[in-house]
């Protein structure tokens, strides 16, 4: 049994980041202990209210803007880790979690990367951030060359990198931050052990997942209103929008509900920071799900809704392009409205199709299972020396 750290800089949301952590410390044989400079009980998982094996260190900000991002990467590379009588450190990365590597290298250092700074390395990312915040088009460009230095400066520590994806294991050769042969794939999990797939499909298209500007949920909605007017207005259709809602995303949920064909009276319900049991039901009764995200470097939600028969219409871009057979478990589409009202008329009008994606789904949802997932991080961990 190895003794192992955990690093991520933030637990405060009920993300599939988060997840992962429980998934791990509940399933591994190995010891492990997890330090953050950000433990928010109240809207992480209520599990982790109950583990004594947490660490809180120096508080940084969760702001995305340049100054407490700044403030926060200060923070992280300047600290030391208590690492003494540990095995390995495991750095849960997405950014600026790997500046913890320039001050703690006592230790084998091992990445699981979920995705390289977005504004930094992702183009697609990066000119939707600086479309919404116009100021950025003169203040992010001085910042990128340095941030990619220190970010391959940082990489260089570690021994083994472990990519959620082929997307953003594709990022990191791309942009040469180790060689091909210390990166391996591995998708993390999902909830499917219990997972029971349903017959019923019950007439509403379903969003499910953190209700932000990355997840681009106003094409759902346009396409949505797009659908019901090709369907003549048909009754009895509607689009539930339920994930949660951050402090920072409010004002969006209240954009999102202004937009044409974005109310209550449109047929769009919004079930704002739903119960895991809520959101499963939700996903176990709707037609189809909805993912429009427009660069998702893996996404578990697709796995999520497919474990329980749904099809699945989704970006043809990143993560889904994985996960999701498109004919096969769903349909991968082009980023207009138009595409996916298309797709959505073309499964209203085909039950038999839809049960047909379903069943399909719910075969190549079996693929991904925390079991196997925390079962190839724990064969790693044993060849540590």
């Amino acid at each position: 049994m190895k003794r192992v750290a955990l690093y991520y800089p933030w637990i405060h949301l009920r993300s599939g980041i988060e997840r992962m952590i429980l998934e791990v410390l509940a399933r591994s044989r190995h010891r492990f202990t997890v330090f953050t400079n950000h433990l928010d009980l109240e809207h992480t998982f209520p599990e982790f209210q109950h583990l004594s094996n947490v660490v809180a260190l120096r508080r940084v900000s969760v702001r995305r803007a340049i100054g407490p991002a700044l403030g926060a990467a200060l923070t992280i590379a300047r600290q030391r880790l208590p690492l003494e009588g540990y095995d390995a450190l495991i750095v849960s990365s997405e950014g600026l979690g790997d500046l913890i590597t320039l001050r703690n290298r006592v230790v084998p250092l091992v990445c699981y990367c979920h995705s390289l700074s977005r504004p930094v390395f992702d183009p697609v990312y990066r000119a939707e951030l600086v479309e919404r915040r116009r100021s950025l088009r003169w203040l992010l460009p001085p910042f990128l060359p340095p941030y990619r230095a220190l970010t391959r400066r940082a990489w260089r520590s570690y021994r083994h990198v472990f990519a959620n994806s082929r997307t953003t294991r594709d990022q990191i050769l791309a942009n040469r931050l180790v060689p091909p042969e210390k990166v391996e794939v591995l998708h993390p999990g999902a909830a499917i052990e219990q997972a029971q797939a349903s017959e019923c499909y019950e007439p509403f298209f379903l969003y499910a997942g953190r209700i932000k500007w990355t997840k681009n949920v106003e094409l759902a909605i346009e396409a949505f209103r797009r659908f019901k007017a090709g369907a003549g207005n048909e009754t009895g259709w509607s689009l539930v929008i339920a994930g949660e809602v951050d402090n920072g995303s409010a004002e969006y949920v209240r954009r999102l509900q202004e937009l044409p064909g974005g109310r209550e009276r449109d047929g769009v319900i919004y079930q704002i920071n739903p119960s895991r049991g809520e959101l499963e039901q939700l996903m176990a009764r709707c037609y189809a799900l909805l993912y429009p995200s427009l660069s998702e470097p893996w996404g578990i939600v697709p796995v999520e809704a497919m474990a329980l028969g749904r099809p699945v219409l989704a970006v043809n871009n990143g993560g889904p392009t994985e996960s999701v057979v498109d004919g096969g478990t769903g349909f991968l589409l082009e980023p207009i409205p138009q595409a996916f009202a298309e797709r959505m008329q073309w499964l209203a009008e085909r039950p038999d199709e839809v049960r047909r994606l379903g069943h399909s789904g719910t075969q190549r949802a079996r693929r991904y299972s925390w079991e196997a997932f925390v079962g190839r991080l724990d064969g790693y961990l044993d060849t540590l020396g």
